[in-house]
């Protein structure tokens, strides 16, 4: 009896910890986007992360759990768009990123390459920050003609494909900051970056965590370039179980409307 009391036990705690932990995160997603004279794009994104430790979700928003564990984390992504023509563009990329452990620094990169009509650029964005209070991280990055798949599954493929436009083929530097806090008994997320290239782009965003399962939230983002147009973003996500997620997003500009759904796959 006591034997098989141990092995009951060992077996409820295993599953506690799966419930209450991952280590590996997949990202699906879809996106129709209607330009005006123009026709539709159709993009596919997919990407995986792993986690060096495992990241535990018991006392924050699931969407945020992540970040707030400093989960250092290798990725991979892919994209696919392809419209009413006759090429696809295709986004392969690889990234990092490191808390580093016992101290206040962070690092990242990212290499991508996107290929195009027979044609291919390579990419890349390297990036250092600093976390001078739990829940925020403040960042200095330089990137040259970047477009990292895995932010493209995050920010949608309008709003990344903005930014490549607006900061064409010199170095980019970017500075970018990241706020998770309470705010009347419910968590939000505010979000912020600048671009400085050829010209200046940036993008604001903040999340509301209506519960530690679900989240709104609302993005603009614009640049310097002449008769450019601002993009406005409205997003929503929910964690029906902490391995199982959906996702959803609007995103519209003058003569652009983009529609999104994504699904997020943890274990």
């Amino acid at each position: 009896m006591k034997k098989l009391s141990l092995a009951t036990a060992l077996i409820t705690s295993l599953f506690a910890m799966g419930a209450n932990a991952y280590q590996y995160e997949v990202n699906v997603g879809y996106e129709n986007t209607d330009i005006e004279d123009l026709g539709d794009l159709d993009t596919w994104s997919a990407s995986g992360k792993y986690y060096l430790n495992a990241v535990q979700t018991k006392s924050s928003p699931l969407a945020e759990a992540a970040f707030l564990n400093r989960g250092s984390n290798i990725g991979l992504g892919y994209v696919n768009a392809s419209g009413d023509g006759d090429e696809d563009i295709d986004v392969y990329g690889v990234s990092g990123e490191f808390f580093i452990p016992n101290s206040q620094f962070y690092f990242s990169g990212s290499l991508n390459q996107v290929d195009l009509g027979g044609e291919d650029n390579t990419g890349y964005t390297v990036e250092a920050g600093y976390l001078p209070v739990n829940g925020l991280l403040l960042a200095l990055g330089v990137s040259k003609e970047s477009l990292d798949p895995v932010l493209v599954a995050e920010n949608g493929f309008v709003t990344s494909l903005g930014y490549v436009d607006a900061v064409g083929e010199d170095t980019t530097v970017s500075t970018r900051g990241k706020y998770v806090t309470q705010i009347g008994g419910f968590y939000t997320n505010f979000e912020g970056v600048v671009y400085f290239g050829d010209e200046t782009a940036y993008k604001l965003g903040g999340d509301l965590y209506l519960d530690p399962t679900l989240s709104v939230g609302a993005s603009f983002a614009d640049s310097t370039v002449d008769e450019s147009e601002t993009i406005f973003g409205i997003n929503a996500k929910k964690f029906f179980t902490p391995q199982i997620g959906v996702g959803v997003a609007y995103t519209t500009a003058d003569d652009v409307d983009s529609v999104g759904i994504n699904g997020t796959f943890r274990f």
